[in-house]
């Protein structure tokens, strides 16, 4: 791909909408092109994370894996971002990405990420407030979800009204 065609890209991924121009062209030239092969693993649960990943084509599973078996799947195609964490922070997978068709993709390696934030100080700091709001209000949906199961003394919510509300995103 072209360094325009990774700028225009970049452009549509929801994590970059507050970049300009200039900046997603920094991102853009220090990028590494990526080729994977049909059911070829990116990356592994647990791994250590340097990198985050946009798709340019093809799909990838991403896996959640407790005591060896498969919790939770999302499939992901072009235009994703996967392992937004790893750009920010040192970091392991939450999950397991693996190819389910021959998948292209930029790399984004932390390094780089960091080096443009350097570069756009306010940037950075925007990026930092919009973190801060996911993460309290990842706070505050826990706590729901604690007070939930403790509403009743002796009686926890069932798995199915926790999921039923954590799925509403209330």
């Amino acid at each position: 791909m072209s360094l325009i065609n990774d700028i225009d890209l970049l452009k549509q991924v929801p994590f970059f909408a507050d970049f300009n121009e200039d900046q997603l062209r920094l991102l853009a030239f220090g990028a590494e092109s990526r080729v994977y092969r049909a059911k070829q693993v990116i990356f592994r649960q647990g791994d250590l994370a340097d990198s985050g990943f946009v798709i340019i084509e093809g799909q990838v599973r991403m896996t959640i894996s407790q005591d060896g078996l498969d919790q939770d799947s999302q499939i992901l195609g072009a235009g994703s971002l996967i392992g937004e964490m790893a750009l920010m922070a040192e970091t392991r997978r939450s999950a397991m990405a693996t190819t389910l068709e021959d998948v292209k993709v930029i790399q984004l390696r932390r390094a780089l990420f960091r080096r443009v934030m350097d570069e756009y100080p306010d940037l950075a700091a925007l990026l930092h407030g919009r973190l801060a709001t996911r993460l309290n209000n990842m706070v505050r949906d826990l706590d729901q979800i604690r007070d939930m199961i403790d509403r009743v003394p002796g009686e926890a919510s069932s798995l199915e009204e926790v999921t039923a509300f954590v799925q509403r995103g209330d």
